[in-house]
């Protein structure tokens, strides 16, 4: 499956929909965009999927990250999926 690169402003709208839609963030992957491609950057990982955690706290978590990292040539990955907790 190919990775679905969203701008900042963009990754922060599929964030909240995600959570309205009654989806959850499991994760969010950053990359840098470079002229041969992109380069996935470790320090730009957010993993929510390893610990037990509401809907409400992965959005809140997934935006304080991508606000606190966003700026320009840095796209990002945004991985939704089922909520692990009520």
């Amino acid at each position: 499956m190919p990775i679905e690169m969203l701008s900042s402003e963009d990754a922060l709208e599929r964030i909240k929909a995600s959570t309205q839609s009654g989806g959850q963030v499991l994760g969010v992957d950053g990359f840098k965009i470079v002229p041969e491609g992109y380069i996935g950057l470790l320090d730009l990982i957010l993993d929510l999927s390893v610990h037990p955690i509401s809907p409400h706290a992965a959005e809140s978590a997934a935006l304080q990250f991508v606000e606190a990292h966003a700026r320009e040539g840095i796209m990002w990955e945004i991985v939704i999926g089922l909520t692990t907790i009520g």
